[in-house]
């Protein structure tokens, strides 16, 4: 996926913040920030091994797989944690509460939406692994005239 920029400014000598249009497939996942509710301008952290300068025009890549894994790590991993919480949890406590009704649909209903919640500190805690890998942010492919 190629989109172009500006570098804004120079995090440290292999990173730098980008001021780009939000792409439509960009959503808002939450790895950039926006500069403004209305705003179509975000600012994301970009690989700058080739030394681009605040201030030039430049192409970023980022390969079609890793955006397809950042997407299934961000949505896809707490949603499968929601569902088989819920799931597993409803039939465990179907066969150990013997009363039908809406306490066990509650309590694996709970135990489901925890499960997520832990994923995503699961997520938040392995961010700084995932960023130095450096396999999930875009790469300064070249500077434009």
């Amino acid at each position: 996926m190629n989109q172009q920029g500006y570098i804004i400014e120079i995090v440290d000598n292999k990173t730098a913040k980008l001021k780009m249009q939000r792409h439509s497939a960009c959503a808002s996942c939450g790895k950039c920030q926006t500069l403004s509710s209305e705003s179509k301008e975000i600012l994301v952290e970009v690989d700058n091994s080739i030394g681009a300068k605040p201030g030039d025009h430049v192409e970023v890549n980022m390969e079609n797989m890793n955006v397809l894994k950042a997407t299934a790590l961000a949505y896809a991993v707490p949603l499968i944690f929601l569902l088989v919480g819920t799931i597993v949890s409803y039939f465990m406590l179907d066969m150990i509460i013997s009363t039908q009704g809406i306490i066990v649909e509650l309590i694996s209903g709970i135990i489901g939406i925890m499960l997520m919640l832990l994923s995503y500190v699961i997520l938040k805690k392995n961010d700084s692994k995932f960023r130095d890998s450096r396999k999930f942010i875009p790469v300064i492919t070249k500077i434009i005239e």
